[in-house]
């Protein structure tokens, strides 16, 4: 959801450039990977030392790979025990996935230290027909099994699962199997995603309690104001209660209005800032046409390099009745032009994001995004996947937004059958880490 203004937007353009001429603005990864693109704000120093970041790949492919990003993907032999031996899916893969191995496999992955390690899996759908919901047990060391559903995707016929690993020792030791409309495992990625291996905390804790009618809560600003919000948009942002406030029953509902011609809304801004984690809302959206309910983050250094030079995660976007039954979950990163790079997604939560409350979900950790919609993986998106001229920016704080947008050039104008109020309640957010 863009949201500066072409002048701020001009004025970060100018300061990111002066960091570049600075030679500030980026620093290396820890394994020495060459990844395509080019990457801004990487992982701080401090970070680097302490090994955040390290990864290291694998693959089913006989002698290994390298891929287009020139990343080296060591074959796997050495570190799987179990399941069928490599098979070759149809030509048109790129090598690190162009073998699966099946059945119940053992992975013991090597790591340099102790800390909580993100795994990416590689899954390969089947090679005929279409790629359906499908999904993989996990089971880590000394752990519970966990199973990840995946959404059906005609996107690709590679799809990624991301688990959390809390190493002691010096491997990652896991269990995969019960492989549901899968024909395998093509690849593993290793990458130490925090220090420490304790269980992930909840820094932020949003349960919408309190009296009904407030409008100002601990933890939230209102950002208020018109003038499009770089999007074009009719609405002006208020916090006044009419346009956001508690419930009573453990809701803010966000209304935007119609005020004769004028319509005003509620832009919730979080002060809670991290890098990395796993972030999560849960929320109910309006169905109106010419409405844009949001479920987003920014960079937190936005009003310092602008947009899109700092980052968009779109966790949730609607457009309502002009697209029935279905949610938007975005990406954007800058490529050089105002408008940046994006990778769009979409998803059918059951029933209507309109009908009930849905839970939308972010893993987030060095070098790789997971976007959940009710706890189904819809899209994974990793540095690697980008292209040359994409610029990968998530290696830094960021802070969430929740808002109803009115009109704009995305989705345009609300006609005469969109009856206002209208209104998202959302029920809870959380971060953790």
């Amino acid at each position: 959801m863009v949201s500066l203004s072409p002048r701020t937007r001009r004025a970060g353009l100018a300061a990111l450039a002066v960091l570049v001429l600075l030679g500030l603005a980026a620093v290396a990864w820890p394994d020495g990977d060459r990844r395509s693109g080019r990457v801004l704000n990487r992982i701080s120093a401090a970070q680097v030392s302490a090994g955040v970041g390290w990864t290291h790949r694998w693959t089913a492919a006989p002698g290994g790979a390298t891929d287009a990003a020139g990343n080296q993907w060591d074959a796997d032999t050495a570190v799987v025990q179990g399941g069928s031996a490599p098979k070759a899916l149809a030509a048109g893969s790129p090598t690190h996935y162009r073998y699966t191995r099946s059945g119940t496999l053992l992975f013991t992955l090597p790591v340099p230290q102790p800390g909580t390690f993100a795994v990416i899996l590689s899954l390969a759908a089947p090679e005929r027909g279409p790629a359906p919901e499908a999904a993989v047990t996990v089971t880590l060391s000394g752990g519970a099994a966990q199973t990840v559903h995946l959404a059906a995707t005609g996107a690709g016929r590679i799809r990624q699962a991301v688990v959390l690993a809390p190493v002691t020792g010096d491997n990652v030791a896991l269990t995969v199997g019960d492989l549901h409309n899968l024909a395998g495992v093509a690849a593993v990625t290793a990458t130490m995603a925090r220090l420490g291996t304790d269980a992930l905390k909840a820094e932020l804790a949003e349960e919408f309690d309190g009296a009904a009618g407030t409008a100002l809560l601990p933890g939230w600003r209102h950002e208020t104001g018109g003038g499009g919000w770089g999007n074009g948009e009719l609405q002006e942002y208020t916090q006044s209660p009419a346009n956001g406030q508690l419930t009573g029953d453990g809701r803010f509902a966000i209304t935007a209005r119609d005020d004769n011609g004028k319509y005003t809304s509620a832009r919730l801004r979080s002060a809670f800032e991290a890098q990395y984690g796993r972030i999560e809302g849960i929320m109910q959206v309006p169905s109106g046409r010419g409405l844009l309910p949001a479920f987003w983050m920014l960079g937190a250094d936005v009003a310092t390099i602008g947009w899109p030079d700092a980052g968009e995660i779109d966790l949730m976007e609607s457009l309502g009745t002009a697209e029935p039954g279905v949610v938007h979950g975005t990406f954007h990163g800058p490529d050089g032009s105002e408008r940046g790079w994006e990778r769009p997604f979409t998803a059918r939560p059951v029933g209507g994001p309109d009908k009930g409350m849905h839970r939308y979900s972010l893993e987030w950790w060095p070098g790789v995004l997971q976007w959940s919609v009710d706890g189904v993986v819809q899209a994974t998106l990793r540095q690697e996947d980008l292209g040359a001229r994409q610029n990968w920016v998530f290696e830094r704080k960021s802070y969430l937004l929740l808002n109803v947008a009115v009109g704009g050039r995305w989705p345009g104008t609300p006609p005469p059958a969109t009856a206002f109020p209208q209104a998202m309640y959302v029920e809870s957010v959380h971060w953790w880490r």
